[in-house]
Parts: structure tokens; C-alpha cells; sequence
């Protein structure tokens, strides 16, 4: 029992450090067309957004496919501007759209 107490810590642990790593306190999106951006003092992010993306209440899921790799980042309503976090949440539902019609 012991061990498995262990193991279920370890394993929150390292889930705990995912979501932290993909959900930023501060930064700056850039909107392109077809490009996303996202800088901030430990990580900058360059892709595309995906169709895996999510909308959520307050907050958006994004799947950002890189030049050779896949991230994910989680940005909250409150972190941004309202005008910003709408034209965030415009363009995700654009790329989920756009790979739905196809």
C-alpha cells in the first residue's frame, strides 16, 4: 500500500509540472494568419493552431503544431485582455472549422 501511495505521488507530481509548463502565468500572443505565437520569459512557442484545440468557459486548450513538435498551452480569460482572448478564441474555432470541412 505503501508503494502504491508513492507511485500515485510520484505520478502527480510530474503531472502537476505538465500543467504548469502548459499553462503560462505571463506572456505575449501574436496572431498570424495561420501562425500562432507565444513568447514569455521561459518559453516561446511557434505553430499552427490544430484542429485538436479545445474552448472551454474560460479558457482555451490549444494544440500548436511546431516546425517538429507538438505543444500545448492553456491560456485563461483572465491572463489576457478581453479583445485578445476573443480574437484567440476566434481563430481556434476557425482551425477546428477549417479541418472539419475538409
Amino acid at each position: 500500500m505503501l508503494f502504491c501511495v508513492l507511485v500515485n505521488l510520484l505520478a502527480g507530481i510530474v503531472v502537476w509540472q505538465k500543467i504548469v509548463a502548459a499553462q503560462p502565468i505571463t506572456g505575449v500572443v501574436i496572431l498570424a494568419p495561420n501562425q500562432f505565437r507565444f513568447e514569455s520569459d521561459t518559453r516561446c512557442v511557434q505553430g499552427e493552431i490544430t484542429a485538436k484545440s479545445r474552448l472551454f468557459n474560460n479558457s482555451v486548450w490549444l494544440s500548436i503544431k511546431g516546425f517538429n513538435k507538438h505543444y500545448w498551452l492553456i491560456i485563461t480569460a483572465n491572463s489576457v485582455d478581453a479583445q485578445s482572448y476573443t480574437r484567440l478564441k476566434r481563430a481556434t474555432l476557425n482551425a477546428i472549422n477549417a479541418e472539419a470541412s475538409k
